[in-house]
């Protein structure tokens, strides 16, 4: 995906989403202490953060349980007001089904709160550049889903992607970064960026969190075997 843009000399604008006050300033106070991110408002509640996404943040960073809805709501709220912004969630639930869904709102990355601060950090970071950072715990689920779904049957209409294409997902669906990728595959950081405009074309999706899922579940890619094979 398209890293987010920093205008010079100006900060990165970011929204936080959490009911729990004492992570909300943790994460609030993670950012502040950066240097270079402002945050727009703070939210405890799908109201409120519906309110804030108004406001175009280029970064959220989202609870998914809320008191009066779930944090999904509000991703989806922000792709539509912020099509350029950046959502990672941060949150307690780490089953598969709150994974997998968070994903399929658009979300670029997916942590857990026992995460330490300059984890948190970098991998904020690494959302803004175009990465999708994803717990080793919230990747199980995703390998899990596909152990779960072997049985079913390809859909006829699955879109047709090349080996490499395949290749590339499926490291991104392990969590490697962008460079990472390119390493592994042995081709430019352009070029990966190349085969992921590809890819969002051929599946119909925005982000590279929609495309693995989406992939997964139309059995294009296979997480058991070794992607280069």
């Amino acid at each position: 995906m398209t890293p987010v843009e920093k205008p010079p000399g100006q900060p990165f604008s970011a929204i936080v989403v959490d009911d729990d006050v004492v992570l909300l300033r943790r994460l609030s106070g993670i950012l502040a202490a950066a240097g270079d991110f402002v945050v727009l408002g703070e939210a405890g509640s799908v109201t409120e953060a519906l309110a804030l996404t108004e406001r175009a943040p280029q970064l959220a960073l989202v609870d998914l349980g809320l008191p009066d809805g779930h944090g999904t709501e509000v991703i989806a709220a922000l792709r539509l007001r912020a099509p350029g912004a950046k959502a990672l969630v941060i949150s307690v639930f780490e089953d598969r089904a709150s994974v997998l869904n968070a994903f399929k709102a658009g979300a670029d990355g997916y942590l857990l709160k026992d995460t330490p601060d300059d984890q948190v950090l970098a991998h904020v970071r690494e959302t803004l550049a175009g990465e999708t950072p994803i717990s080793a715990r919230a990747a199980g689920h995703l390998l899990s889903f596909v152990r779960a779904e072997q049985q079913q049957q390809r859909t006829p209409d699955a879109p047709s992607l090349s080996p490499r294409e395949k290749e590339l997902l499926q490291h991104l669906a392990r969590g490697l970064a962008r460079k990472e990728v390119a390493r592994e595959m042995g081709i430019s950081h352009f070029t990966v960026g190349e085969y992921l405009q590809s890819i969002y074309r051929k599946l119909s999706v925005n982000s590279r969190g929609e495309a693995v899922y989406q992939a997964l579940q139309a059995h294009l890619i296979d997480l058991e075997k070794d992607p280069r094979s």
